[in-house]
C-alpha cells in the first residue's frame, strides 16, 4: 500500500481548515526524515496496546515548521484528525498488482501473514480495502512491543505460526526491515524494487525462478 496522497499533501489539506499554511512538498520531504530519524526503537519504547499515537505525534511535529502551530490545543485537534484520517482505507492506495498477487497465491500451500511497523489502524485499513480477508495472520509491531528490524520479532512469528525460520519469506522494499533482518533471523527474503520488480516476485520465488 501506499498514501493516496503525499503526505505532506495531506498535512497541509487538514492544516488549511485551522488556518495554517505549509508547504507540502517541503512536510513530505520532512516527514520522511522523521521516519528514519525515529526508528529503529528499543523494545521497551514499542507499545503492546496498538495505539502508538505518542510516537506518531512526534513524527508528524518533526515534518512540519517550528513556526505552523503555535496553540498547543490547535496542534493537537489538528494531529487527531490527521491520525484519525490514516485509519480510513480510502486515505490508501494498493499497487495496481497486488490483489492480482494474492489470488494466484491461493494455488500455492502458502500461508499469508503481514509484518508491519504500524499501530491497530492497520486492521481498518486491510479489512476496508479488500486485502483484509488475505492477510487472516497479522503481526503489528504496537501490537506486539517490537519493530522491525529487531531479530525478536521475526523470531516471535516463526514461533506463532510453528514454522522454521528457513521456510518463512519476507517479501518488501526496505532493504533493512524486509531483508536484511529477516535474514539475520534465518528467513529467506526478496526485495520489491517497484518499478523493476513488484509483488510478482512472490510468485517467481515459489516458481523457482
Amino acid at each position: 500500500m501506499y498514501p493516496a496522497d503525499a503526505v505532506g499533501e495531506t498535512y497541509a489539506r487538514f492544516a488549511r481548515a485551522y488556518g495554517v499554511k505549509i508547504q507540502a512538498e517541503a512536510a513530505t520531504t520532512a516527514f520522511h526524515q522523521a521516519l528514519k530519524d525515529g526508528s529503529t526503537r528499543a523494545k521497551r519504547k514499542v507499545p503492546q496496546n496498538g495505539d502508538d499515537r505518542a510516537w506518531w505525534k512526534q513524527i508528524v511535529r518533526r515534518s512540519l515548521p517550528e513556526q505552523a502551530f503555535t496553540d498547543a490545543d490547535v496542534f493537537e485537534a489538528f494531529f487527531e484528525e490527521v491520525h484519525h484520517y490514516f485509519a480510513k482505507p480510502e486515505a490508501w492506495g494498493i499497487y495496481p498488482e497486488v490483489l492480482e498477487v494474492f489470488k494466484a497465491l491461493r494455488d500455492y500451500p502458502v500461508d499469508l501473514a503481514v509484518l508491519s511497523n504500524w499501530d491497530a489502524r492497520l486492521h481498518t485499513v486491510l479489512d476496508g480495502n479488500g486485502l483484509g480477508e488475505f492477510l487472516p495472520n497479522r503481526f503489528i509491531s504496537a501490537e506486539l512491543g517490537w519493530e522491525k528490524p529487531d531479530v525478536a520479532i521475526y523470531r516471535h512469528v516463526s514461533d506463532v505460526l510453528r514454522l522454521k525460520p528457513e521456510s518463512l519469506l519476507s517479501v518488501g522494499d526496505d532493504a533493512r526491515n524486509d531483508v536484511e533482518g529477516p535474514r539475520k533471523a534465518g528467513w529467506q527474503a526478496v526485495q520489491i524494487e517497484r518499478p523493476k520488480r513488484d509483488l510478482w516476485v512472490a510468485v517467481r520465488v515459489l516458481n523457482g525462478r
